[in-house]
């Protein structure tokens, strides 16, 4: 007699870079339960820039079906609907991949799946450091977000965030296809930067003027490259800008490609240039080298993309961790202060370690 398939929650919560950092935690329970039946838990992003979870894992490999988790609500009826769309799916185990606000709100979301019938509950933190963000002795910064989820998850196993099995996004075919079809105004045997101008968050934004420098830099240093703008639709007028003033040989992709679509895009590019953004998790994810012009709103590691290869350009400032999305008294030292000469040097720098 076959054993009925185990039934699984993942709770997790966010958009692009979030889900991507907690990839390797997805791939992991995938692997520990390939025949599960998986609901994912999710919000739909505040800000329309964002890309919904389910975009960026697919519809084919992660998961089978997506609850809307209505965030912030206080709304009581709302809650018992939840409550009761979980509870008829009739939930083995929940694995929860959620940033932890606090110990209380961590105890009251156990005791909600535990009455909507959850017979496990797996990566619900416990400990300071589960709680807090804590000191890595390894490097001497901020413990890395993915570090952090995967050992919650230490139940299920070691999650190697070396490995890239475990960052493997499960592109289909047919969005490889895709891929290949919107680069094709551009000779693809020739390398092609990768650039993505654009922010959803005020902080975090390098501005025109430093991007516009930087291309007109770029052009000069790398007169055969083709140059790709990736980003949402929003962002399309910079990305204008951008190709603008580099001429020739370059496309405009902002708002024409799926995140996973671009992902493909990305993994043939020969270098990712961006913001602390989305796009530059998912350059990491699928292997090419970023250069990651961060503003100082979070601290030094924590949101740092994965890989080896990567060069993070970071003034750490007497405001550093502020988490601000929109800087007015401090005026964005911290990204502004950042120079076009230096940021085209740790370029040029990864150009050349990556192709030697």
């Amino acid at each position: 007699m076959n054993q009925p398939k185990q039934r699984i929650l993942i709770y997790r919560l966010g958009s692009l870079g979030d889900t991507i950092i907690a990839l390797p935690c997805f791939n992991k329970v995938k692997e520990c339960f390939p025949d599960a039946d998986i609901t994912l838990l999710t919000n739909r992003p505040v800000l329309t820039k964002a890309a919904a979870i389910e975009a960026v894992l697919g519809k084919e490999y992660f998961y089978d079906r997506v609850i809307d988790y209505p965030i912030g609500t206080r709304d009581l009826k709302t809650l018992f609907n939840l409550y009761k769309e979980i509870r008829a799916l009739k939930i083995d185990t929940i694995i929860n991949l959620t940033a932890a606000r606090s110990r209380k709100s961590a105890i009251r979301d156990a005791w909600f799946f535990k009455l909507a019938g959850a017979k496990k509950l797996i990566g619900f933190p416990t400990l300071h450091e589960d709680l807090h963000i804590s000191i890595d002795p390894s490097t001497g910064d901020y413990e890395w977000e993915a570090k952090r989820l995967a050992r919650r998850l230490n139940e299920l196993g070691t999650i190697s965030l070396q490995n890239d099995k475990y960052w493997d996004l499960k592109l289909t075919s047919t969005e490889i296809n895709e891929a290949i079809e919107a680069l094709k105004p551009i000779d693809v045997s020739t390398p092609f930067l990768a650039v993505s101008a654009g922010t959803k968050v005020q902080s975090k934004d390098w501005e025109d003027k430093n991007w516009l420098g930087l291309i007109a830099k770029l052009k000069l240093n790398l007169p055969n490259w083709k140059l790709i703008m990736l980003g949402t639709g929003d962002e399309s007028a910079r990305a204008e800008k951008c190709i603008r003033e580099w001429g020739d040989n370059a496309i405009n992709l902002c708002g024409k490609t799926s995140p996973r679509v671009s992902a493909a895009v990305l993994k043939q590019a020969r270098i990712f240039i961006g913001h602390d953004s989305g796009p530059m998790h998912l350059a990491a994810c699928v292997g090419t080298p970023c250069v990651a012009i961060f503003a100082a709103r979070n601290l030094p590691r924590q949101w740092y993309p994965r890989g080896e290869h990567n060069k993070i350009v970071y003034h750490k400032t007497d405001c550093a961790g502020c988490g601000l999305e929109t800087c007015i008294i401090e005026q964005k030292k911290c990204i502004l202060s950042i120079t076009i000469d230096e940021v085209e040097k740790a370029i040029m720098d990864t150009i050349n370690n990556t192709m030697n």
